[in-house]
């Protein structure tokens, strides 16, 4: 089957190929492995040097079609959105990672009475009116948390969509015992592992950082990622002198090297603004790292507040300060709280047997 993706990222022009986000592309990868062709359609723009968009299309097999950023963005949508409809007549199926800013193009699906089909990812445009249409008229769609599925049926009436299995690299199989951390026992040690960008909640995570070496906290921060706004949260880093207590580590690809970040921290703490449920979380439950997070997105429809993770509120320092100081003190309930995520994570893997790429292709061999 002849499927065609639109990405809600663009399409990074490096070294003779077009990069994305690792996830998608394995996703895709499994689509294609599945029997079906793969061709992606989106804005290419050149790649930059803090960017996690890394896995390449062309050296994995995969089709790619699009056009160049112009200089007037409503020129460059316009000329994107009329170039797309030969390529979404060409095709059999037509799968769009959403909220995206290619909507519009589902009517032209209608028009050609093409099966489409939605990956909601966040709560953005989640409950526009024409989001509501696009549901109804979607041959299938699928969701990051039960939360977007459980409302999208509700506006379909169709069931058509279900909420896919954690896309990630690990399975049930690497889900540790708490004997099996490698803490620092004489250091504090906190991990954010994700992009870095201004609606991730590290500028308040830096700022509590001020405060808790104030206190005489023994702490030490390690920011995982890398993203547009990392030259922004270094100069804040020494605008406000804890450069001693918040490092900025890089992106890490390699698992084995993501699993051993979360064994040797004491907490994963994710203080974002919204999401739609963030692999990181899983990778955290499942590594037994207890968690403090906002419960922004889907994030409420799994994480429960002082069951499986500690809750802060968004854009709240004091939140944050809170819970880090919550979790130095009481060490034994940090780890009942990441006992009962390694529960959460189990049921997860139980319930959700098949890959995202496997179910879509299911879906669309029985159509």
């Amino acid at each position: 089957m002849k499927i065609l993706l639109f990405d809600n990222s663009a399409l990074l022009e490096m070294n003779n190929d077009y990069c994305i986000e690792m996830r998608t592309g394995e996703f895709a990868k499994e689509l294609q492995s599945l029997g079906n062709e793969v061709t992606f359609f989106g804005q290419i723009l050149p790649g930059t040097k803090n960017t996690t968009d890394v896995f390449k299309l062309k050296a994995n097999g995969l089709k790619v079609t699009g056009l160049k950023r112009k200089k007037s963005k409503i020129w460059s949508y316009l000329t994107l959105y009329i170039s797309a409809i030969p390529s979404i007549y060409r095709s059999d199926f037509v799968y769009f990672f959403y909220p995206t800013a290619f909507k519009y193009l589902m009517l032209i699906c209608w028009l050609f009475r093409k099966k489409y089909g939605l990956y909601i990812r966040g709560m953005d445009n989640l409950k526009d009116f024409d989001s509501k249409l696009f549901y109804k008229n979607a041959y299938a769609i699928f969701t990051v948390a039960d939360t977007f599925t459980d409302y999208v049926n509700g506006v379909s009436n169709k069931g058509n969509a279900q909420t896919i299995r954690p896309m990630i690299t690990y399975s049930s199989l690497d889900i540790i015992q708490q004997k099996d951390r490698l803490i620092n026992k004489g250091r504090f040690d906190i991990l954010y592992l994700g992009r870095m960008a201004n609606d991730k909640g590290i500028i308040e995570l830096i700022y509590a950082a001020q405060i808790l070496k104030k206190e005489k906290i023994t702490f030490h921060i390690n920011l995982v990622g890398s993203g547009e706004y990392i030259d922004e949260l270094k100069k804040l880093v020494t605008q406000l002198s804890v450069g001693e207590l918040v490092s900025f580590i890089g992106p890490i690809f390699d698992k084995d090297e993501i699993m051993k970040c979360y064994l040797t921290h004491h907490i994963y703490i994710l203080p974002t603004y919204h999401e739609g449920f963030p692999r990181t979380l899983y990778e955290a439950m499942i590594f037994g790292t207890p968690i403090i997070t906002t419960f922004v997105g889907g994030i409420a429809g799994l994480m429960k507040n002082d069951c499986n993770c500690l809750e802060i509120k968004p854009k709240s320092v004091q939140s944050i300060v809170e819970s880090i100081k919550f979790a130095i003190e009481n060490p034994n309930r940090m780890t009942t709280l990441s006992e009962n995520a390694k529960t959460t994570i189990e049921k997860v893997f139980e319930e959700r047997r098949f890959s995202h790429a496997e179910d879509l292709h299911h879906k669309l061999d029985r159509g």
